[in-house]
């Protein structure tokens, strides 16, 4: 029974001293169009999820103030993520599409991984987190 309670008390201590493994994305964007208003939507997606609507791993929706805007993720876990980013210019949460599925609203990915056919590759856009680490990108909307 003691050597049961020992290893559980060690188990607690050892979870709350337990490094956390992260570190931080900051995306600059670019080629946004302030005079069409509406927000600036990020997401960081883990690869079975890259770049589905709604299943962002991390998320920003911010209000466009600039041709340029800066946003950081802190706590992002060590991994590789693709970026996708777009200016939602009618505020709808949503990306606006053609009857094809092409976006009608300015839309960009890490690695400047391009639209051919759908939405780039994973690999096309893959960054990689690193424990401690900032890693700076940039991201232009087309």
């Amino acid at each position: 029974m003691k050597s049961i309670l020992l290893n559980l008390i060690l188990l607690i201590g050892f979870g709350f001293t337990a490094k956390s493994q992260t570190g931080t994305l900051t995306v600059t964007v670019t080629g946004i169009q302030p005079d069409k208003g509406g927000a600036v939507s990020a997401g960081i997606f883990r690869k079975v999820d890259f770049p589905k609507d709604g299943k962002a791993f991390m998320a920003k929706y911010i209000a466009v103030m600039s041709k340029s805007m800066t946003m950081t993720f802190t706590g992002v876990p060590v991994g590789e993520y693709g970026v996708a980013i777009y200016q939602d210019k009618d505020s709808s949460k949503s990306l606006n599409t053609n009857l094809v599925g092409l976006p009608k609203e300015p839309i960009g990915f890490s690695n400047d991984a391009r639209i051919n056919f759908g939405p780039p590759s994973f690999e096309d856009a893959r960054i990689a987190i690193e424990e401690g680490k900032t890693l700076k990108i940039t991201v232009e909307l087309r």
